[in-house]
């Protein structure tokens, strides 16, 4: 992504949940570990930067690499998110596209949020969401690639903050 600039004695954008604090364990019931459709992390932000058109969530496994990709793991990925939106609820439906036009994929085979899985018993994974801010909205389909939603924020992100929890089972 770009590189980003903060208006002077703005406050910076903040991501945070309800469910763990920043650091903290996921709680399984946003996990594989209690359902493979576990419900989305409830997420909250504020400080969003003047001149924000819309918002672009991006959850990853920072410890696992895709022997296709040769990318992190991706669990959920939002764009477009509208620019009057200050939070996510838990449970966003797994559709392509939401009623207020935000857009969503997971790398898999499936549409939204993707809950934390790693199997491992005791090495903890960590899993990041981060929010960008951008100074416009995404014109890409509901069948963008992580990678094209990336390249087309590139160069328009405002403002960013991330949210880091950890899980094993």
């Amino acid at each position: 992504p770009s590189e980003v600039t903060d208006a002077p004695g703005a406050p910076a954008l903040v991501v945070t949940s309800t469910a763990f604090e920043d650091g903290g364990v996921i709680p399984d019931k946003y996990t594989q570990k209690a359902s493979p459709t576990a419900p989305s992390i409830p997420l909250r932000w504020e400080n969003a930067p003047a001149g924000t058109q819309s918002f672009v969530i991006l959850l990853h496994d920072l410890d696992v690499v895709s022997n296709r990709s040769l990318t992190d793991s991706l669990h959920w990925l939002a764009w477009n998110i509208p620019a009057t939106a200050t939070s996510l609820p838990e449970g966003v439906p797994n559709v392509a596209q939401l009623p207020d036009g935000t857009v969503q994929i997971t790398h898999r085979n499936t549409i939204g949020f993707v809950g934390p899985g790693w199997p491992g018993p005791t090495s903890y994974h960590h899993y990041t969401a981060e929010l960008f801010a951008l100074d416009t909205k995404l014109s890409l389909g509901t069948t963008a690639t992580r990678d094209e939603v990336m390249a087309a924020a590139n160069g328009h992100i405002l403002g960013r903050a991330a949210l880091a929890g950890r899980f094993h089972r």
